[in-house]
């Protein structure tokens, strides 16, 4: 043991996907892989492959409640990152539990994907999202968001009505310090990720598709994000540092079912191992 050289300690609120792709899971992998000791309160329970969602029970908002408190009463905490919420009233939940550490970094990764209950469970998600744009967005250093999601919101009204703004304008006018906006199209014809802010020039990085499909890219850039603030580094190298992660990540994805491809978050240990592994191939040849 080492006393004197601790982990960073990330807490995140996320479901349980089974299938390792998202949710804690994914969290846990990342953060290991960057250095941070992640610590979890379970937002919902899933029956999930490699193809996608079957169904989610949620966690009761008190025992969310109860999981953070009873971390963040043991241990000091180093940075939030909240995923999948299925209520309002578990929205409300994390909302006050991170409102009561207001100098952690939080990264909010607004990346729902609801399982189709029919009329009412659509209304659910989209109370869900209100929740989340009048309790836990204007409370996030960085929210992280696909495109495609966040046009659908704005246009369903679901970020509020702003005169004359686009949508990631309507985002930020909701209170966060930064919105990082992956998969705009671009006419250069690769899609770019767009960091936007307090300053009126926005900050862009390419983002070259790669073939095929993908399982919890977002998950991992959100996660990345979120230990690198948490080990302490500035947000924007941690913006750029969390691209790179997720970037070699995806290049060393796996599909592990029937389904869709994941990434493989522990790429530079099997990088490792091959390079060692190619040594000691050199090596018995010099020696043959």
């Amino acid at each position: 043991m080492n006393p004197a050289k601790p982990f960073p300690v990330l807490l995140s609120f996320a479901p349980s996907d089974p299938s390792g792709a998202g949710g804690m899971q994914a969290d846990i992998l990342v953060g290991a892989s960057l250095g941070c000791h992640v610590v979890t309160a379970l937002t919902a329970l899933a029956i999930q492959d490699s193809a996608g969602i079957e169904d989610i029970q949620a966690v009761a908002p008190e025992f969310i409640d109860d999981q953070a408190r009873s971390l963040l009463e043991d241990m000091s905490v180093h940075g939030f990152k909240v995923g999948n919420l299925y209520s309002p009233e578990s929205v409300s939940a994390v909302a006050q539990v991170v409102a009561d550490y207001p100098d952690v970094p939080l990264v909010l990764h607004l990346g729902m994907d609801p399982v189709d209950r029919g009329e009412e469970g659509q209304e659910l998600a989209d109370a869900t999202v209100v929740a989340l744009c009048e309790l836990l967005v204007p409370q996030a250093d960085v929210v992280v968001i696909d495109h495609r999601r966040l046009e659908q919101w704005h246009t369903e009204g679901l970020l509020g009505k702003a005169e004359g703004d686009n949508a990631v304008q309507t985002l930020l006018a909701l209170g966060p310090e930064h919105v990082l906006v992956t998969g705009v199209p671009h006419a250069g014809g690769s899609p770019v990720n767009v960091l936007a802010g307090e300053d009126p020039q926005a900050e862009a990085w390419s983002w070259r598709r790669l073939p095929g499909s993908y399982a919890g890219a977002g998950s991992t850039l959100s996660a990345a994000l979120a230990a690198l603030l948490a080990g302490g580094q500035t947000l924007r190298q941690a913006v750029i540092d969390a691209q790179q992660y997720t970037r070699r990540a995806l290049e060393a994805g796996f599909q592990p079912g029937m389904g869709r491809a994941m990434p493989d978050r522990m790429f530079w240990m099997r990088s490792s191992d091959d390079d060692a592994d190619q040594a000691d191939e050199e090596d018995e040849g010099d020696e043959a």
